[in-house]
């Protein structure tokens, strides 16, 4: 019954196309990338920033016209705009040779010593991670 399981996960993984099934981090950052303009290293490094300036000021903006004009609130296009924040993240992962899994892995290590229970204020300021 396991290599049923096995065998028929491994044809859904092969036979479906990412955008019908889920994607690992790892694999969405390769994914991604097939899909940038080829501008040369360093380049690539700034467009990474300004797209994740652009990117993330369209997020806020989505969230503005709800707030500040009582528009409806868009959670489409406001799942868009993360979703191209994640392209410029993916970017600049690339750039910085290291993928999303270790960047993922890096940060919940680095938030659990800087909270070891949960939030707080106090371990907000006294920043453990950084003993």
């Amino acid at each position: 019954m396991a290599v049923t399981f096995l065998t028929t996960s491994l044809i859904v993984f092969f036979v479906k196309p990412a955008w019908e099934r889920d994607v690992e981090l790892n694999e969405y950052q390769v994914l991604a990338m097939k899909t940038k303009k080829a501008l040369g290293e360093s380049f690539d490094l700034m467009h990474s920033v300004y797209g994740l300036c652009g990117e993330v000021g369209e997020y806020a903006d989505a969230v503005k016209k709800h707030q500040v004009y009582g528009r409806p609130f868009d959670a489409e296009n406001a799942i868009e705009e993360i979703g191209d924040v994640m392209w410029f993240v993916a970017l600049a992962a690339d750039c910085l040779g290291v993928d999303l899994n270790e960047i993922a892995e890096r940060n919940i290590k680095k938030l659990a010593k800087r909270y070891p229970d949960r939030y707080s204020d106090l371990h907000a300021e006294l920043r453990l991670d950084k003993f």
